[in-house]
C-alpha cells in the first residue's frame, strides 16, 4: 500500500506544479488554533498512542478481548473535521457538551484539523490531502463519491480495509450481521469487505413534504386534496376566492433533488432523475409520463395557480410566504414548516397548517414517489488511515457509538440533563425543545449530542420536533424506497460515463423550465428528448444498471 502511496504522491506533487503554475489564491495556511474553552471545561489533552503495527492483531491486547471495557488509557486521534469554536457554545450546556461526554466515556481525546472537503463528497483540497503522506489517523469522507470508490481508495493506500479487525468493533460488527439485507449491504464492498464506520439516518428518508392552511381549506369549503383535479380546484379557489398570490409555491430546485417533488409527479408514475421499476433503471424526463406532469404544470403556471417567483424562491423566501398567508400549499423541509408553525400569527390567529400526502390520478391509487434520502448516503462515514498508529485503538473508538451507551449518549445527550426516560422511551427535556437562549431546537440537540455526524445509528432523528409538525410530516408517506437508486459503488468505466450525466441534467433542468413557463412549446419535447438521448443518456442507463444489478447480487 506504501509503494501505491509513494507513486500517488510523486504524481500529485508534478500536478501540483502545474496548478501552481496557473493559479493563485490557493490557502495552503495551516489550519488556525481556535478558539479554546474555560480551563476548566475544555477536552483534556492526551499523549498520542505508542505507534502499533497494523498487521494481524494480537488477542491478547487491551482492546481485544471479552474483558474491554471502556474509557480506555487517555490517548488522541486526529481527524479531518473543522476545529470546535468552544466560545460559541452557550453557558447552559456547561460540560455536557458533546465532545466532553464523548472523551470522558471513552478516554479518547478527538483532535479536528480542519475539513479540506464537505462530508458529503471529497474535493480537489481533499485529494491532495491524500497524497501529502501525513494523513490523520480518521478521515471522514464520502469514498462513494472518490474515484475509485472505496475499493480504490484502499488500493491506493489511503485507508484500512477492516474485516481482519472485526474483533475490535464487536458493537458495529454485530448489527452488520444482524441486518445482512440493509446495513450490511449498505456499506459492503462488492467483495464483502468493509471500509468505514457509517452515519445511518433510520428516522429521515421523508424529511420534506407538503402542508397546507386548514384555515383557508376551510374559508373555500374545501377538504384537504388528494388528486390532480382536487389539487386544481382547491388551487383555483386560492387565487381567485382568497386573492393568493402564490395558490402552490417551493422552491424550483426540490423538482431535481432527493425525489422531494415527487409527489407532485406520482400521478403519472415517474419521478425525476433515475428511479427503478421492476429492476430497470429509467430516467424520468425520458419516459411519457414525465411529458404529461410537465404539461400539467405548464397549465397550472399559466393560469396562475403556481408562485410566480417559482424559478427564484428559496427556503425562507417560502417559509416566509406562507407564515405570511400569500401561499396556501407549499413544499418545504420539516424544519421550515416548523418555523412557519411556531411564528407570530397574532394578526391571523386561524393560522393553521396540516399535512397533505402527494398527489394521485384517482382517489385510492398508490402513493410510489415522494421524498427519500437513502438511509445511508457514504456520507458523514468514518475510515481509519493507513497513517494511524494504533488501528485496534481508533476501532474501540469508533465503535462506542454504535454501543447501547454511545448511541444514547450521541443521539439524545446526558439523561437527566438533555432527555428523561418516559414510558419506557427516551424524550428530550424543554431545555431541548423549549429553550430560549436557544430556541432552535434542533441546534439546541447538536449541542448535547452528534446523532447526525458521526459514526452513528440514529433511528430518531425527530426527536426535537413538535407533535404538530411530526403529525404533518406523517403524512410524507410514499412507496419511493422501493423505487430509489441506492447508495451505489462504481467501476471507473461506470463513473466515467455518469459524469456525463452533468450536460444532460442541465439541459433536462432547462428544457423543463422553459416548458413549464410557456417559453417552449410542448410540441418539441420529442425533441428534446432526443437532444439528452443524444448525451449519452443510454451509456449513463446502463452504467446504473451495472452498478444497482452488483448491488443487489451482494
Amino acid at each position: 500500500m506504501k509503494v501505491k502511496r509513494m507513486l500517488a504522491i510523486l504524481l500529485a506533487a508534478v500536478m501540483a506544479i502545474g496548478c501552481l503554475a496557473g493559479c493563485t489564491g490557493a490557502n495552503t495556511s495551516k489550519p488556525t488554533e481556535s478558539s479554546k474553552p474555560a480551563e476548566s471545561s475544555k477536552p483534556a489533552e492526551s499523549s498520542k498512542p505508542a505507534e502499533q503495527s497494523q498487521a494481524e492483531p494480537d488477542p491478547a491486547d487491551p482492546y481485544a478481548g471479552a474483558d474491554f471495557a471502556y474509557p480506555m488509557d487517555k490517548a488522541e486521534l486526529t481527524i479531518n473535521k473543522d476545529e470546535t469554536d468552544y466560545s460559541t457554545i452557550p453557558a447552559w450546556v456547561g460540560d455536557n457538551y458533546w465532545e466532553y461526554v464523548v472523551e470522558e466515556k471513552t478516554g479518547v481525546h478527538l483532535k479536528m484539523i480542519g475539513s479540506p472537503s464537505q462530508p458529503m463528497e471529497d474535493s480537489e483540497q481533499f485529494n491532495l490531502l491524500l497524497v501529502s503522506g501525513d494523513l490523520p489517523d480518521l478521515l471522514q469522507c464520502n469514498w462513494l463519491t472518490h474515484k475509485g470508490g472505496p475499493q480504490g481508495a484502499i488500493d491506493d493506500g489511503h485507508i484500512v480495509e477492516l474485516s481482519q479487525y472485526k474483533q475490535y468493533f464487536p458493537a458495529y460488527y454485530q448489527i452488520l450481521e444482524e441486518n445482512p439485507d440493509t446495513y450490511k449491504k449498505w456499506v459492503s464492498l462488492d467483495n464483502g469487505g468493509l471500509y468505514n464506520f457509517p452515519c445511518i439516518v433510520l428516522a429521515s428518508p421523508t424529511g420534506t413534504g407538503w402542508s397546507i392552511r386548514k384555515d383557508y381549506l376551510e374559508k373555500i369549503g374545501e377538504d384537504v386534496p388528494k388528486t390532480v383535479d382536487q389539487w386544481h380546484t382547491v388551487l383555483t379557489k386560492f387565487k381567485e376566492e382568497l386573492g393568493l398570490s402564490a395558490p402552490i409555491t417551493f422552491e424550483w430546485r426540490w423538482l431535481f433533488l432527493e425525489y422531494a417533488a415527487a409527489g407532485l409527479s406520482n400521478p403519472w408514475g415517474t419521478c425525476y432523475p433515475f428511479y427503478i421499476v421492476d429492476g430497470q433503471v429509467q430516467f424520468g424526463p425520458a419516459t411519457e409520463g414525465y411529458k404529461g406532469f410537465v404539461d400539467t404544470m405548464r397549465q397550472w403556471y399559466a393560469e396562475g395557480l403556481i408562485d410566480p417567483d417559482i424559478l427564484s424562491v428559496d427556503k425562507k423566501t417560502v417559509e416566509s410566504k406562507v407564515s405570511s398567508g400569500d401561499a396556501g400549499l407549499a413544499l418545504q423541509q420539516i424544519r421550515n414548516t416548523q418555523n412557519c408553525m411556531i411564528a407570530d400569527h397574532s394578526d391571523d390567529p386561524t393560522f393553521e397548517l396540516v399535512g397533505v400526502t402527494g398527489m394521485v390520478m384517482n382517489e385510492g391509487d398508490p402513493i410510489e414517489y415522494g421524498h427519500y434520502t437513502n438511509a445511508y448516503t457514504g456520507g458523514i462515514s468514518i475510515s481509519i488511515s493507513t497513517d494511524c498508529a494504533n488501528v485496534p485503538l481508533a476501532c474501540r473508538y469508533l465503535d462506542w457509538g454504535y454501543t447501547e451507551e454511545g448511541h444514547m449518549i450521541m443521539e439524545y445527550g446526558t439523561e437527566g440533563f438533555s432527555y428523561e426516560i418516559k414510558d419506557g422511551k427516551p424524550v428530550l427535556t424543554d431545555l431541548i425543545k423549549n429553550n430560549p437562549d436557544t430556541p432552535d431546537a434542533q441546534a439546541a440537540r447538536y449541542y448535547v449530542g452528534y446523532f447526525r455526524n458521526h459514526a452513528v445509528i440514529c433511528d430518531d432523528a425527530y426527536a426535537h420536533f413538535s407533535e404538530g409538525v411530526l403529525e404533518i410530516a406523517s403524512q410524507f408517506y410514499s412507496n419511493q424506497q422501493a423505487h430509489a437508486i441506492p447508495s451505489l459503488v462504481y467501476t471507473d468505466e461506470e463513473a466515467e460515463a455518469i459524469r456525463d450525466f452533468t450536460d444532460i441534467d442541465t439541459t433536462s433542468r432547462e428544457a423543463i423550465a422553459n416548458f413549464v413557463q410557456g417559453n417552449r412549446p410542448m410540441s418539441e419535447w420529442d425533441s428534446f428528448v432526443a437532444e439528452i438521448q443524444g448525451l449519452g443518456l443510454a451509456d449513463v442507463l446502463a452504467a446504473y444498471q451495472s452498478a444497482v444489478d452488483r448491488y443487489n447480487a451482494r
